[in-house]
């Protein structure tokens, strides 16, 4: 490898870039959840209408992710976090202006492109910065903000609500910080040497063995029952449980507390030799309580977000067993990802208009289930399916 000692030890700036940088997209995603029945109620558009928004968004982010993979190698981990941070400050500019249902298909356009290459790009980094013998310890602490910044985002829509203030301060106020972290890279992450070395056959065909697909597909399931369960659950309680959309936005904010609390006591701990049942208790668990809500328990709703640990324990085997290939593979999952979730969102959206939004918030714990299945043979996976790094 290129660089190999310096991959090993890791680099605090690269570890900064990749925990920020998934803060702030975190923040960014899930503030549209808690917006979502407002647009829907100032504009007058139906549940299939908003999940178009989040869909359109979707299948942005898989041409954003798809141009990344493109031009990362060409342009290096700096110079990618640098400039899609300055290019996540175009949907803040947008929000203030949105009025009618093309303004807000073309905010979703942007917001989902935005966050995708921020929140995938964030993940690399802090690979990239981390030392590889602790990776896994550090890709579940990065992933504590992705919790934290989930957090706010519904914390604030509340306050702002409560405040009488408009809802699209939060997308303006994120990227003024997206503008101030674009420059804050620029100073404390290191200038990158640019090897560019063309990839055998063996290397490209190691992105696509057994395993590999598995994976992709796994992840695909499991984060669209997460995110199922984040973007549509305050809508579920507004328009079926009665709740008013400030209060459903504490639910959700408890959601978001879940996953980083759970997430940072897998980080303190979760030693290997538990992880396997971990994985498996987080999406049994998160099916069974999405059941609960789903059937007007509320308090279940938040609970949900036990699911927490699950993302980051899978995320870390990436590096390691792809040691050679891993940013390739990396991104590969946010494409397959954001694939699955544009399906996601337009799927709930049409099920919402017709059978009601409870029988479409049901698709997150079947979404889970589904992921449960495929993690059976992902934990069983010998060695000789995985890549030859």
């Amino acid at each position: 490898m290129s660089q190999p000692s310096h991959d090993d030890a890791g680099h605090r700036g690269y570890l900064f870039a990749g925990f920020s940088s998934l803060f702030i997209a975190a923040f960014i995603d899930n503030a549209r959840g808690p917006v979502l029945p407002v647009l829907c109620a100032q504009l007058n558009i139906p549940y299939e209408t908003a999940g178009l928004f989040l869909m359109i968004g979707n299948m942005a982010a898989v041409l954003a992710t798809f141009a990344m993979g493109r031009l990362l190698p060409r342009i290096g981990d700096r110079k990618a976090a640098i400039i899609t941070s300055w290019l996540a400050v175009i949907p803040g500019m947008l929000a203030p202006f949105v009025s009618s249902k093309a303004s807000l298909l073309s905010l979703g356009l942007m917001l989902g492109a935005c966050v995708s290459l921020v929140g995938s790009l964030s993940s690399i980094l802090t690979v990239r910065g981390s030392p590889s013998h602790v990776r896994g310890r550090y890709v579940a602490m990065q992933q504590v903000m992705y919790g934290i910044g989930s957090l706010i985002a519904p914390l604030l829509f509340s306050a702002l609500m409560h405040a009488e203030k408009p809802w699209w301060w939060l997308f303006t106020g994120s990227s003024l910080v997206t503008l101030l972290l674009g420059f804050t890279y620029s100073r404390i992450m290191p200038p990158e040497v640019m090897e560019h070395r063309p990839q055998d056959k063996d290397t490209k065909a190691s992105h696509w063995n057994g395993y590999a697909i598995l994976m992709l597909v796994l992840f695909s399931f499991y984060v669209a029952g997460e995110v199922l369960a984040s973007m549509w659950m305050s809508t579920l309680m507004v328009g079926q449980q009665n709740f008013k959309p400030e209060d459903a936005a504490q639910y959700q904010m408890g959601f978001f507390l879940m996953i980083g609390l759970t997430r940072f006591l897998c980080f303190l701990l979760v030693r290997p030799k538990y992880e396997a049942t971990v994985q498996v208790a987080c999406l049994v668990l998160g099916a069974l309580f999405g059941i609960l809500g789903q059937q007007g328990y509320s308090w279940a709703l938040p609970l949900m977000g036990i699911v927490g640990p699950f993302f980051p324990l899978t995320m870390a085997r990436i590096s390691l067993k792809f040691p050679d290939t891993w940013k390739p593979i990396m991104l590969n999952v946010y494409v397959c990802i954001q694939l699955m979730l544009a399906f996601m969102h337009v799927s709930v959206g049409r099920v919402a208009d017709t059978l009601g939004i409870a029988q479409a918030f049901l698709l997150a714990p079947i979404f889970l289930i589904l992921a449960l299945v495929l993690l059976i043979p992902f934990l069983r996976s010998p060695a000789r399916m995985m890549s030859k790094g």
